[in-house]
């Protein structure tokens, strides 16, 4: 093969692997991002880099995976955690018991769940 036609052929490969590359830092940042988020909107009752949590009874977030079944992450945090996205057709959207509903974009939503599963060892 020509060596015009070698180089050619491999700056396709080269940009593949800068955006795997790429996507794999912005999946990490996300997390970092979720962590920020989650110190500043929950951590007054839930411990975010401890064990502890400062509310008795509201579990750590190292520990909130075993409330739920693997790949429910989704439904537990739209099950009055966080406000929706859009409101519900009827009805007033289900909210949790004894904690405010937080409102984030879908780019908070994202970094959170990010977090939440990169602490999740299942």
């Amino acid at each position: 093969m020509p060596r015009k036609t070698a180089k050619l052929a491999a700056a396709p490969l080269l940009a593949g692997g800068l955006l795997i590359a790429a996507s794999t830092a912005n999946a990490q940042a996300s997390a970092v991002n979720g962590q920020k988020l989650a110190q500043r909107h929950c951590g007054a009752c839930h411990a975010v880099s401890d064990l502890k949590s400062p509310l008795p009874g509201a579990p750590a977030f190292a520990k909130l995976y075993l409330r739920y079944p693997p790949g429910r992450l989704d439904q537990v945090l739209s099950e009055g955690m966080l406000s929706p996205a859009s409101p519900p057709e009827e009805g007033s959207p289900q909210t949790h018991p004894r904690m405010p509903q937080v409102k984030f974009d879908d780019d908070q939503r994202a970094d959170l769940k990010a977090y939440l599963l990169s602490l999740d060892p299942r």
